[in-house]
């Protein structure tokens, strides 16, 4: 069907649009202009709605195209600041899971692990909000809030959304392990940048048009959870390496870092065949059906 058969049904598409930029930003914007909001949380509140904005961004980037680019890798940048306290708690997660292990060490040993994180996160100050720059980082969301203001988002018709979300759908399937079992950390880690933004896209389209991608949003939601949680082990296992903060306790957690990893693809490689059995094609046909289903009701 072409983009005509789709377009009778188009104009709220525009006004959906405007709304989900506004909020991505408003949300990430609030938690950095809230001084009596939680560190942490604020990091992972504003590093999350910049996921959002960066796969949005993604799926609208060939109508606007060096505009849309141009904000993506500015909003790239933005995260990467917030990295090293992300990190680190990242690992206080992966201490927990690997602890899950049947033959992990004991207690005593997970709690001084605990600790030695813990302390390194105090070190970077109980309320680091200069090292971050709250306001720098308002007035950058601020800015682009006035970008996207500019931009005449009903020119975006729905065959072009599908089109974006079907080259979100590629790409991460394209980027799925061939061996699950030989696969490496950062050839892993750009799955699940591809699953990230195909997860929010989905969601995206259901805003557009409710329940048209349930099912498929539910898998790919679990499938980042399962990869997050992978990627989170490598970080802890990177504290463990020579001369790093969790070196002594390298012979005692590895094991069950290493085991909880290989259980995590396992269970990841279950669902992404799953998740992405159909080619790209086929993907988009079946989306076309629900989206002409739902334009007749």
């Amino acid at each position: 069907m072409n983009q005509r058969t789709l377009s009778h049904r188009e104009a709220p598409i525009g006004n959906a649009l405007t709304a989900i930029a506004r909020n991505i930003l408003m949300e990430a914007r609030a938690p950095m202009d809230d001084p009596s909001g939680e560190t942490g949380e604020a990091i992972h509140d504003f590093r999350k709605a910049i996921k959002r904005w960066r796969a949005f961004l993604r799926l609208v980037e060939p109508e606007f195209g060096d505009g849309a680019r141009n904000l993506r890798r500015a909003a790239r940048d933005s995260a990467k600041e917030l990295n090293a306290m992300r990190d680190l708690r990242a690992c206080l997660d992966a201490l927990e899971d690997a602890g899950k292990d049947r033959d992990a060490s004991g207690e005593r040993a997970l709690a001084e692990m605990r600790g030695v994180i813990e302390a390194l996160l105090a070190r970077q100050g109980d309320d680091p909000t200069d090292a971050l720059d709250r306001q720098g980082l308002v007035r950058r969301v601020g800015e682009w809030l006035n970008t996207i203001s500019h931009w005449d988002f009903s020119r975006i018709a729905f065959a072009q959304v599908l089109d974006a979300l079907t080259r979100g759908y590629r790409r991460a399937r394209h980027a799925m392990p061939k061996d699950w079992r030989h696969v490496d950390d950062e050839a892993l880690h750009e799955f699940r940048r591809r699953i990230i933004d195909h997860r929010y896209q989905l969601e995206f389209a259901g805003a557009l048009w409710p329940d048209a991608a349930k099912i498929e949003f539910e898998k790919t939601q679990y499938l980042r959870e399962i990869l997050g949680n992978h990627r989170d082990l490598a970080l802890l296992a990177r504290l463990t390496g020579p001369h790093q903060p969790l070196a002594r306790f390298r012979a005692k957690i590895a094991p069950a870092i290493a085991r909880r990893q290989k259980e995590h693809l396992a269970h990841a490689a279950r669902i992404a065949a799953r998740a992405f059995d159909s080619k790209p094609r086929k993907f988009r046909a079946d989306m076309e059906k629900r989206w002409l289903r739902r334009a007749k009701n």
